[in-house]
């Protein structure tokens, strides 16, 4: 440990002046490297011309370069390390930000020119990384805090040598170039450039300024951005207030013109379940009905003959169950609402201690299959939307987006292949009976079944039941289901005749006579 009672001697004022020129190469390279090679290299030579983002990941940069060449020349202060800490911090999110627009795209997609085959968004998270450590490490091998104090002989700041001035002046140029060219290409204020930049030109007929970028900038902090999507509606947890959704269930008016009725014909009260019911299926002969995380296998009597729950955070987190699909000859697809699954099957003799990271409860009656059972579907057009419902023709698994509070017009119908759980495709339906100024994408389907090239699915808002092509991709049949239904969840179709879950009870429905 220092020990701070014996006095400074010129070993330690040695190893200050060390010290100080390790911070000034490190605001140097800082500046000269990253920041220059993209407004030299990157910009003059090839063109390359920042987004909104990148400028700022650009300042941010500049500023710790800067605030290190001041600690250069006024000595070591805690204010300064400050500075370049957060600097970093505010660096690493912009870059994190900007990278996580464009991680997940395919190999060779990206924004912008790359280095090493990696675009720059990732080289700036790289620097700031950098920064952190670096700086870390150059603080952690620093001589005797006083002895940095004392280096400076009570002066006010510390004298230029040979190299500080060449550093000095070689970030001032790069700085200065760097604002250059942010207003030539940029424009002075209120223009801040654009999310998609033009190529850089000296040509002035080729340069944009705008102030696009401004728009929506003040309508309110939010940190999950377009993530900000509110969990769908379910039978335990109605949630209209957040989603901005006021559920009608007058199929007239709905979106689609109706061209045809169902009537009910008759209601079973599921018995001793006090939960309330989300979703209904039948598989194999066998009613199987969901609530949350809790799932039961139901008998003749509509009483529960196994029942058991998942834990939604193990692994893949499986949030809120929507649909339960069969899955080869004995088992079953427990679809969350956030598109991760979990494969289970049951089994009288299940192991506790190998169910117990999956199953809250029921280990002794169920399993999963495949190793931990665990999976994520991902997709591009529902990326931003939960879903509430799925199905299968035995080779795909369908899922169908319901609209939230960032999007009311949308519509997609996912697939994924059941064989390894990835996307196959998707589809935005369409239809002819779509009435003018309306949009599919204002139904809420809770429940959907496969049946000889269809997907037929039931929306709770607006009580219709609706027959979608897959070969076409439309929408071909519309059928009105009775108003006084108010909670519609699950499908079952067995020929002509569609069962739903309306509360705990099931519902059949036949063409109105």
């Amino acid at each position: 440990m220092t020990d701070y009672a014996k006095p400074v001697n010129e070993t330690d004022i040695k190893k200050a002046k060390t010290f100080y020129d390790i911070v000034c190469w490190g605001g140097l390279l800082i500046v000269l490297l990253p920041v220059g090679i993209a407004n030299i290299i990157l910009g003059y030579l090839m063109g390359d011309s920042p987004c909104t983002l990148c400028w700022g990941q650009r300042q941010q940069m500049a500023y710790i370069g800067v605030v290190a060449l001041f600690m250069v020349r006024y000595g070591f202060k805690p204010k300064y390390l400050a500075t370049m800490l957060v600097m970093a911090a505010i660096g690493l999110y912009s870059s994190f930000r900007h990278l996580g627009n464009h991680a997940f795209r395919d190999v060779g997609q990206g924004f912008g020119l790359d280095i090493f085959g990696l675009h720059t968004q990732f080289w700036a998270e790289v620097v700031f990384w950098c920064v952190v450590m670096l700086f870390g490490l150059a603080t952690f091998l620093a001589p005797r805090f006083d002895a940095l104090i004392a280096e400076m002989r009570g002066k006010p700041f510390r004298p230029l040598t040979g190299f500080y001035k060449i550093a000095f002046g070689i970030v001032a140029f790069i700085i200065g170039s760097n604002s250059f060219q942010a207003l030539w290409s940029t424009g002075l204020p209120p223009n801040w450039g654009q999310g998609d930049p033009y190529r850089f030109s000296w040509n002035t007929k080729y340069i944009k300024w705008s102030d696009e970028s401004w728009e929506g900038m003040w309508a309110g902090i939010n940190f999950l951005g377009r993530r900000d999507v509110k969990d769908p509606d379910f039978a335990y947890a109605p949630n209209e207030k957040k989603l901005g959704i006021t559920f009608e269930h007058d199929a007239e008016k709905g979106p689609l013109n109706v061209n045809g009725k169902l009537a009910v014909t008759a209601t079973r009260d599921i018995q001793g379940i006090d939960a309330k019911l989300n979703t209904l299926q039948k598989i194999r002969g066998e009613y199987v009905v969901t609530s949350k995380y809790d799932f039961w296998f139901l008998g003749e009597d509509l009483k529960p003959v196994v029942h058991a729950a998942m834990d939604p955070w193990f692994s893949a987190n499986v949030l809120d169950i929507v649909g339960v699909t069969e899955f080869c000859d004995d088992a079953y697809v427990l679809m969350g609402m956030n598109k991760s699954f979990l494969k289970i099957r049951k089994n009288p003799n299940a192991d506790d201690v190998t169910g117990w990271p999956n199953f809250t409860t029921g280990r002794d009656q169920v399993e999963a299959v495949d190793g931990f059972g665990r999976g994520r579907i991902g997709t591009e057009r529902a990326k931003m939307f939960y879903v509430h419902s799925s199905a299968t023709d035995g080779k795909y698994v369908y899922m169908a987006t319901v609209p939230d509070n960032k999007d009311k017009k949308t519509f997609v119908i996912s697939k994924a292949l059941q064989s390894d759980f990835v996307l196959s495709g998707e589809f935005k339906p369409t239809s002819d009976l779509l009435k003018d100024g309306r949009s599919l994408g204002e139904l809420y389907v809770t429940g959907m079944v496969y049946e000889d090239g269809r997907l037929w699915a039931v929306s709770k808002n607006f009580n219709v039941l609706i027959a979608i092509d897959l070969a076409t991709e439309q929408v071909v049949d519309v059928k009105a289901l009775p108003a006084d239904l108010t909670d519609i969840r699950g499908l079952v179709k067995s020929g002509d005749t569609f069962e739903i879950l309306d509360g705990n009870r099931i519902v059949t429905l036949e063409a109105a006579k």
